[in-house]
């Protein structure tokens, strides 16, 4: 479904880096590659069941027209039995050059592509979408923001909830005063140990009511 990517491309963030010519984005459609007259690229599942499976023609043809044309660190395939995308697997990916992202529609994908084609699988959580062109654009958009020159501010993305483990403390801005809910008085101290501390203080408690699972697995507890 290829057009589902037309706004999530052309608006925000993402829009900015392809502009700047920080990262090159392509959309391919499956049918393009299929084989078929009609342009098909799904059928039943052999051995029965209810829904549709994507074929491995077209998808094997697509993956191996791209590879001519250049390298690819990752082929990663979007489904709900990958490894639950966080914000160290966005990090990592945001490193490497050139990924191919695999979305799956209907029941899935057919398995020998998962077996000899895929690399990397990734799911954004335990449910089930229609297709993977959301999760597509998840991904997309929590590495592409990463990117130098993305972010105007460069150490923003290193402060938002996840990079250190915890979730990421309040923030305020104006008015100081609206209708008696005042900013806290360290934040407007400019005093910059303290604030730090307070914002430190605060990703730890806030990460203890809502995300205890994080203290679990890193050193704030």
């Amino acid at each position: 479904m290829p057009d589902l990517f037309g706004g999530f491309l052309n608006e925000s963030i993402v829009n900015r880096a392809r502009i700047k010519n920080i990262v090159e984005i392509n959309v391919h459609n499956l049918r393009d590659y299929s084989q078929n007259r009609h342009h098909r690229v799904d059928d039943y599942s052999y051995g029965g069941g209810a829904g549709m499976v994507l074929m491995i023609e077209p998808i094997a043809n697509c993956i191996r027209a791209l590879k001519k044309q250049r390298k690819y660190e990752e082929i990663i395939y979007l489904t709900p039995d990958g490894n639950l995308l966080d914000q160290q697997l966005a990090n990592e990916l945001s490193l490497k050059s050139n990924l191919i992202l695999l979305c799956g529609h209907y029941k899935g994908i057919d398995e020998r592509v998962r077996k000899h084609f895929i690399t990397l699988e990734i799911s954004i959580g335990n449910y089930v979408l229609t297709g993977g062109e959301l999760a597509a654009a998840v991904l997309t958009d929590a590495m592409v923001r990463l990117l130098p020159g993305v972010i105007n501010d460069v150490t923003s993305a290193l402060s938002d909830s996840f990079q250190d483990g915890l979730l990421a403390p309040p923030v305020y801005t104006r008015p100081e005063d609206f209708e008696g809910m005042k900013v806290p008085k360290v934040l407007m101290s400019g005093h910059a140990e303290k604030i730090e501390k307070w914002r430190f203080e605060k990703a730890v408690e806030r990460t203890k009511q809502k995300r205890p699972d994080l203290l679990s697995s890193n050193n704030h507890k």
